[in-house]
């Protein structure tokens, strides 16, 4: 029987490890591993460092309030609208958005991992 799920928080199993704050996509196998690209949208943001096959807490796109992610690339913006590319990263896509849009609402330099705050548009 399934169960309802109305904290935005879900467990899952990660496939190799993965970093905290990372957009995370669900296997065929009921995994979690990191997004591969723009593309996708995942289904949430690591919210620990999560080992091979250890479990981990997701918080869910679904899920009200902002979101915290690793950040990629160059400076971010407020009010600027970025997207999830490789690795689970939040970053620029040239005026290509994926369907993963967050807009930034503070600044910093985005020096591969920062941890920076986001509000999704999904």
């Amino acid at each position: 029987m399934s169960t309802q799920n109305e904290s935005g928080l879900k467990s899952f199993v990660a496939s190799g490890a993965i970093s905290a704050f990372r957009a995370v996509d669900v296997q065929s196998d009921g995994t979690i591993t990191p997004v591969a690209g723009n593309a996708s949208i995942g289904i949430g943001v690591t919210q620990q460092d999560i080992a091979d096959a250890g479990y981990g807490q997701v918080r869910l796109w679904t899920s009200p309030g902002t979101f915290l992610i690793a950040v990629t690339g160059s400076a971010v913006t407020p009010a600027t609208t970025y997207a999830i590319v490789t690795g689970g990263f939040a970053g620029a896509v040239n005026g290509t958005f994926g369907p993963a849009s967050l807009t930034a609402i503070q600044s910093g330099v985005a020096s591969n991992g920062i941890i920076l705050e986001f509000v999704s548009k999904n």
